[in-house]
């Protein structure tokens, strides 16, 4: 099994393909596997490696509150690339994954030839709704454990066009959501959700960021419309895509169109 000791936890990784390298880093409480529509049809020209983030799926949950913050996640991405000896690399996140990806890029240009960053932002906008949320996320999973957060996680919005495409969606992000343990959710929702700086707030880091950068975002994915539309009038090097009739998980919910604008932008850029 895959697995890096790196910052005090262990975190598991895959590492598939051949090429330049991109890393990519999951949304809250989805996990390594909600990447699996990605997997194959980029590994296919790539290095590709995604990883299960500090609290989720096989890696480590550390017990205290205070081994949680979007600053130790962001380290863990640094410490990952460096556990793999690569020097430079696109780094690409979903929603939590890419506020990750983000800070990443913003704390280390040297080595980001390339972000992609989709459905990014939730929170920016209306974040007192935002932090009262990621404390029910908290209290579901603290109370009820794992099922208690599913099922909430299940009836967010977020996830509601994804589920509404049948049984098997459902089937397969219960899967992902099951993954995990209760306190890696519960303090992730609390110290990295609720406690992350908004996007509006890097404004000028954003603006010097010279990096190639692709956005995407599904046109339902309310919380992060606005968020994108702000990181595509102020980012330098920027190519935006709104993908019609998707929402939140716009890779699960349109791993074609989604791959196909990465796979495009990639070979324009690195």
């Amino acid at each position: 099994m895959p697995i890096a000791k790196l910052n005090g936890i262990s975190l598991y990784f895959e590492d598939k393909g051949r090429g330049e390298p991109l890393v990519l880093v999951h949304g809250f409480s989805c996990g390594i596997r909600s990447w699996d529509p990605q997997v194959q049809p980029l590994s296919d020209s790539r290095r590709l490696i995604t990883y299960d983030v500090r609290g989720f799926g096989i890696s480590e949950a550390p017990q205290e509150a205070s081994a949680y913050s979007q600053a130790l996640s962001v380290a863990d991405l640094a410490a990952l690339v460096t556990f793999l000896k690569i020097e430079r690399t696109a780094v690409g996140g979903l929603s939590m994954g890419g506020n990750i990806a983000l800070n990443y890029a913003l704390g280390n240009p040297q080595r980001v030839s390339a972000l992609i960053l989709a459905d990014t932002g939730a929170g920016s906008d209306d974040t007192a709704e935002w932090v009262a949320g990621a404390q029910r996320n908290a209290e579901a999973a603290e109370r009820g454990g794992v099922e208690a957060f599913a099922d909430l996680a299940c009836a967010n919005p977020l996830f509601a066009r994804y589920i509404d495409q049948g049984p098997e969606a459902e089937r397969f992000i219960r899967s992902c959501l099951m993954t995990h343990r209760a306190r890696g959710i519960a303090h992730t929702a609390r110290e990295v959700l609720a406690k992350r700086p908004t996007i509006y707030s890097l404004e000028s880091r954003l603006r010097q960021l010279q990096i190639p950068t692709l956005l995407i975002v599904g046109e339902h994915d309310t919380p992060c419309v606005k968020v994108h539309q702000f990181m595509a009038r102020t980012l330098p090097n920027v190519h935006s895509v709104v993908l019609p009739g998707v929402g939140h998980l716009s890779n699960l919910e349109a791993p074609d169109a989604f791959n196909a604008e990465v796979r495009r932008f990639l070979e324009q850029s690195v």
